[in-house]
């Protein structure tokens, strides 16, 4: 067959991902095997997958003209022949000769790919493999593979499931799940303009209700001349407004369904196309027991490696990102932490170490855990040595807890081995670990007892194409926190602030956390919070880290589509990518575990500071809510203490009347129907009084004709309110008008 040919380059591109699986089935057969853990049907199952994979192999091989693979997988095949038939059992040394075939064949895979030639001496591996064969057996002659017609069509057991499935290169899920975050963007679009025509509603609302309060006003005041005048001059607006007010009420009750139904076909599509790019983790796991046996055979350890949950599936690009950082965990577990068998045995404990790797999925995060009963680590060497490397101070070690000792080996070239080896390195690996999982937004734990053993936990997200984001000003910018690193967003006053030393703090469930300016860790010019005794904060986290970040204003949260940043702008401090709004600005988004290593750097000293002077002269408005009714009392009172007002409430107009000879209030919200005096009678005692006629009252009343709309204005109240279109938005921006 033509090489050059676009079917025979799609036809290796084939093969290469099938030999790939049967390598790896072969694999994860030899080691099961290896441990002498199977009998019976299990062990026949074993042994006749190998035989079966070996044999696909080497008819591909040979028809697609890959040779040096056949030439393996021939030996290989008449190794686990005379196996199946009980004329050679199988040993260590089989076992090893097979894994040497296994490193062969995708070496030889990947130089006829290259088109390089091959880096090992072939004739020498298929030699060493066809000897650990002898003397039971001798390699099947061609004549005796045409009498094993049936052996010859078998195939490797396939999953019922795959029966009805095809391969797609991941190239193509790229694209679509491009298109996909481009249809997201879209969708977060229209949210926004829905959420602007609905303040437009609102507004117009609002507009409707102020312009019929004007008209009673402009027909109260005008005379007998100019009133039929006036009153048509207006009639034409009034109808216009509230033919406008309707139609964009209108216009939103219709959208919401649409967009409703939007929103669930997006979401069920998006999770579509999340899933076709899951894979089971067994594609990271596969390989690992081959690496414990090598590395436990360098070393000279006896080690039981067991995987759990392996048929999880995770995002591919997460498992891609992850594959060094379990290698680093399985190295040290290995190097470190197993103990060599005399040391086992001296302890009390089996002479075969113990491995174990669990994962599983907890909500929309995946977690791997590695587990190894060795030395454990001990956290007063590692105090020791951090100390001694100048990696901290002996005042900062006293105030660590246990945890955050244990975090000091992800720090870079810290080591707690005194002989280097190859499988260690060279003090690099814990901190390799750290970033690559901080790179995927992902977490790493450590626990530990000493002499029984450590677990590392590693925490990551299902996936890193969108997220919710909560949206932050500071320094005049808007700025997106992904949620999946904020502890808890707070309101809190100047005067909670704690000074502890040279910094300062606030208080979380009793527990102290640095306090830091967004702005200062963004180098943003400085802006002073426009409510000192109003401070917004938001609690971050990494790992067991907590810091608390002043922003100057929360905007609120939402769905974010991250894109990252394109080069060579691949790795700015403190940024994760960037995002979309709905008017199509580009909004920053930023990385929370840089955020916190920035603020860990910021020196001692690095204090905010508040006018204090000023906020001692500012006063809250006071407002005095009147109102027979507990019911519309307590909402009332409750809508206005949300926005930081001053609220005092009376029952009637009596004692409303009396309160305002004896204090002074900003605002006044009065109903109309009270016993002892209404509020039209207070309205117009209120207006009457020299010393109170400038005080703006609010008529809020189930009152709702035309005569008593103009009986409040004729009374002198600056707003007429109808409890049946009551909204506390409307009410809260007249009293904004009016204070």
């Amino acid at each position: 067959m033509d090489q050059n040919t676009e079917l025979f380059k799609q036809l290796i591109d084939t093969f290469q991902a099938e030999l790939e699986e049967n390598l790896q089935h072969i694999t994860k057969a030899l080691l099961e095997l290896e441990k002498g853990d199977l009998s019976g049907e299990e062990l026949k199952s074993r042994i006749d997958l190998i035989f079966r994979c070996a044999h696909n192999i080497k008819g591909t091989s040979r028809s697609l003209g890959i040779q040096p693979i056949a030439d393996i997988a021939h030996p290989l095949e008449s190794l686990f022949l005379a196996v199946q038939n009980n004329t050679l059992a199988l040993t260590a040394r089989s076992v090893d000769l097979c894994l040497e075939g296994v490193d062969g064949m995708r070496a030889a895979m990947q130089a006829f790919v290259a088109k390089e030639p091959l880096h090992f001496n072939l004739e020498e591996l298929i030699q060493r493999i066809q000897k650990g064969s002898q003397p039971n057996l001798t390699p099947p002659a061609p004549t005796q593979e045409k009498n094993q017609p049936a052996k010859k069509k078998a195939s490797p057991a396939k999953n019922p499931e795959e029966s009805d499935t095809i391969r797609v290169s991941l190239s193509k899920l790229d694209r679509i799940s491009a298109l996909m975050e481009e249809m997201q963007i879209g969708k977060i679009a229209i949210d926004d303009h829905y959420l602007e025509l609905t303040r437009a509603s609102a507004k117009s609302k609002q507009l409707n209700n102020h312009w019929s309060q004007t008209l009673l006003t402009l027909q109260s005041q005008a005379n007998a001349h100019t009133g039929d005048g006036l009153q048509k001059a207006v009639a034409g607006n009034s109808d216009f407004i509230a033919d406008l007010a309707d139609t964009l009420s209108q216009m939103q009750k219709t959208m919401r369904p649409h967009i409703n139904e939007l929103s669930i076909l997006n979401n069920s599509l998006q999770e579509e196309v999340r899933m076709l790019r899951l894979v089971p983790a067994a594609n990271l796991t596969c390989n690992l027991p081959r690496t414990v046996r090598d590395l436990a055979q360098e070393l000279d350890k006896k080690i039981d490696f067991t995987i759990h949950g392996d048929e999880v599936k995770v995002d591919k690009i997460i498992l891609e990102g992850l594959k060094n950082p379990l290698l680093h965990l399985l190295r040290n577990a290995i190097d470190h932490g197993i103990e060599t068998e005399a040391e086992r045995l001296a302890k009390g404990k089996a002479s075969v170490g113990k491995i174990d790797l669990a994962i599983q999925q907890e909500g929309n995060q995946i977690v791997f855990c590695i587990k190894d009963d060795g030395r454990g680590i001990d956290t007063q060497k590692v105090a020791r040595l951090a100390l001694n490397k100048g990696l901290i101070s002996k005042t900062e070690l006293d105030a660590l807890k246990k945890e955050e000792i244990l975090n000091l080996i992800f720090h870079p070239g810290f080591s707690t081995k005194e002989i280097v080896t190859e499988v260690s390195g060279r003090g690099v690996g814990l901190d390799v670990v750290k970033s690559s999982l901080e790179s995927l937004k992902g977490q790493i734990k450590v626990e530990t007892t000493l002499d029984q053993g450590a677990t590392f936990t590693l925490r990551l997200p299902l996936t890193l194409v969108s997220e919710r984001g909560l949206m932050v000003s500071s320094g005049g910018h808007l700025f997106a926190l992904p949620t999946s690193g904020i502890e808890r967003v707070l309101t809190l006053n100047s005067d909670q602030i704690i000074n502890l030393e040279a910094n300062q703090a606030i208080a979380l469930d009793q527990h102290p956390v640095p306090l830091r300016a967004l702005s200062d860790l963004l180098k943003l010019e400085k802006t002073e919070p426009a409510l000192p005794d109003r401070l917004f904060i938001v609690v971050i986290r990494k790992g067991w880290q907590l810091m608390a970040l002043l922003v100057e204003d929360i905007i609120g949260e939402r769905e974010i589509v991250i894109k990252p940043l394109q080069a060579p702008m691949t790795r700015v401090p403190c940024v994760a990518g960037g995002t979309l709004s709905g008017n199509g600005q580009v909004i920053i988004v930023l990385n929370t575990n840089d955020l916190i290593n920035q603020a860990l750097q910021l020196p001692s000293g690095s204090r905010l500071r508040f006018h204090v002077e000023k906020t001692k002269t500012q006063t809250r408005p006071h407002i005095l809510v009147v109102d027979d009714s507990i019911t519309t009392r307590t909402l009332e009172k409750n809508v206005l203490e949300s926005k930081d007002y001053q609220v005092t409430v009376a029952v009637n107009g009596k004692e409303a009347w009396d309160l305002l000879q004896k204090q002074k209030f900003s605002l006044l919200i009065t109903d109309v129907s009270m016993p002892i005096m209404d509020g039209f009678t207070l309205t117009e005692r209120i207006k009457q009084s020299l010393e109170l006629k400038d005080l703006p009252v609010i008529i809020v009343t189930s009152l709702g004709s035309e005569a008593e709309k103009k009986r409040g204005v004729e009374a002198g109240a600056n707003a007429y309110i109808v409890k049946s279109e009551f909204e506390s938005s409307q009410l809260l921006e007249m009293i904004a008008q009016l204070v």
